[in-house]
């Protein structure tokens, strides 16, 4: 692949890299008993970059989907979001994936039908559009297998020659990549790209097993991380550049739904830090947006300005926050 040599002109504040799905959800209902479900958009990358959108931003979305409806149907969404999705690929030998979620009461049960997610191919297009954003956020899940770990791994070196801002999230699930060791070796190869590490508390659990939050920041710094923002849901975050750990509050707030919450907090993140705010600002800001949204049920929650919400919650305009 041919590299840039100059850096390109920035026309966008945000791009995101990762998958993009169909989740067919049903509520008041077991999985096995559900027989209506409500169609909606899952996947980080497109809803980070529809909820970025939604509060002001210009965002891209990379992705892989099937040449089927149900991708149709992801690009549409995208599209109708006013978030760009020219680069979105199109399988023709796998079908999009499916999400089926069942919610009762507060369990939630899932089965997950991973079909074209990981088929993303990088490309020159995909490149040209992260060397020209601010932010570029790629997604841990696509790091389990070929072709799209490596497609994650390009776009954020090629990205970090530049200008951009680098994040990205890991991920490990035990069921779905069984070697931990390859794991392990793949985020620690990822992370050398990486300004930005966002795992959720979870994540650190699933990769390094039971410690203490500050032994789970030793761990990702030891693999190469450079600053931690480690998202702890109720208990806030912890941001940590290896020398210094402060803890960021969250914002009280009466849990509805929780769908999507972590792609709404990595937006308002994305939105705070393209304001130039310091990175526990932006942080506190993200969860207050976290907080707005989890009030709320539905299969996407349309966010209001970001001024609107921290005046709601926090009692001030967003450029005090």
């Amino acid at each position: 692949m041919t590299e840039l040599k100059v850096p390109p002109q920035i026309m966008y504040d945000l791009t995101t890299a990762g998958e993009a799905f169909v989740e067919l959800r049903a509520e008041g209902s077991t999985l096995p008993d559900a027989l209506t479900f409500e169609k909606r958009i899952g996947g980080s990358a497109a809803l980070i970059a529809i909820y970025y959108s939604m509060l002001g931003g210009k965002a891209n979305c990379i992705a892989s989907v099937g040449a089927d409806a149900h991708g149709t149907f992801v690009q549409n969404m995208l599209r109708q979001h006013k978030v760009n999705a020219s680069t979105m690929q199109f399988s023709r030998e796998h079908q999009t994936s499916l999400l089926f979620t069942a919610r009762q009461n507060q369990i939630i049960q899932s089965a997950f039908y991973r079909l074209s997610e990981w088929q993303l191919h990088n490309t020159k297009e995909h490149v040209a559009l992260a060397q020209a954003s601010r932010i570029v956020y790629g997604s841990g899940f696509c790091l389990w297998k070929h072709p799209a770990r490596h497609s994650i791994f390009e776009i954020l070196r090629l990205a970090k020659k530049f200008d951009s801002t680098t994040v990205l999230q890991p991920f490990y699930e035990p069921a779905l990549w069984r070697n931990r060791e390859d794991a392990v070796s793949t985020i620690k190869k990822t992370l050398q790209f990486a300004d930005i590490l966002t795992p959720t508390i979870d994540d650190a659990e699933n990769l390094f097993g039971k410690a203490t939050r500050e032994e789970h920041l030793k761990h990702y710094h030891d693999l190469g991380a450079k600053t931690i923002v480690m998202n702890m849901g109720k208990q806030g975050a912890l941001v940590s550049d290896g020398v210094k750990v402060v803890r960021v509050p969250t914002v009280e707030a009466e849990v509805v739904d929780p769908a999507g919450v972590h792609e709404v907090w990595h937006a308002a993140l994305f939105y705070a830090l393209n304001y130039k705010k310091p990175l526990a600002n932006a942080t506190y800001f993200a969860n207050t947006v976290a907080a707005w949204a989890v009030q709320r049920e539905g299969a996407l929650v349309t966010l209001p300005l970001p001024g609107e919400i921290t005046e709601e919650l926090l009692e001030k305009p967003f450029e005090d926050v």
